[in-house]
């Protein structure tokens, strides 16, 4: 039997630190996984913002009442025969990387006068 006359400790000194190590090596996989996940959840959120937006200035406009102060790069209103379209974007940064555009549009149909 072989290393039956050593110590515990020696026999196990070769697995000494290698969950630490192994969790060292994880943690920024995490970390980064975290960052990812929360940045989509801002997009998302970004996105429901942008649809709402442009669903109240559709409608505003359709009605004919001054539209509502949105948080938004670009709003475009047009109004094509008996409808009203709205497009709203916005630009997302993501920090270092590049950002893009969140876009949304809403159609109304103009309401007639009462």
């Amino acid at each position: 039997m072989a290393g039956a006359g050593r110590p515990r400790w020696f026999r196990l000194a070769g697995d000494v630190g290698a969950a630490t190590v192994e969790i060292a090596a994880c943690l920024p996989a995490l970390a980064l996984l975290l960052m990812v996940g929360l940045g989509a959840l801002a997009v998302v959120r970004d996105q429901i913002g942008c649809v709402a937006a442009a669903r109240e200035i559709a409608l505003a406009a359709a009605r004919g009442a001054s539209p509502p102060s949105v948080e938004a790069d670009v709003v475009e209103v047009s109004a094509d025969g008996d409808v009203v379209r709205v497009v709203v974007r916005r630009h997302r940064n993501l920090g270092i990387l590049p950002g893009f555009d969140i876009t949304a549009t809403a159609v109304a149909a103009i309401e007639p006068d009462q």
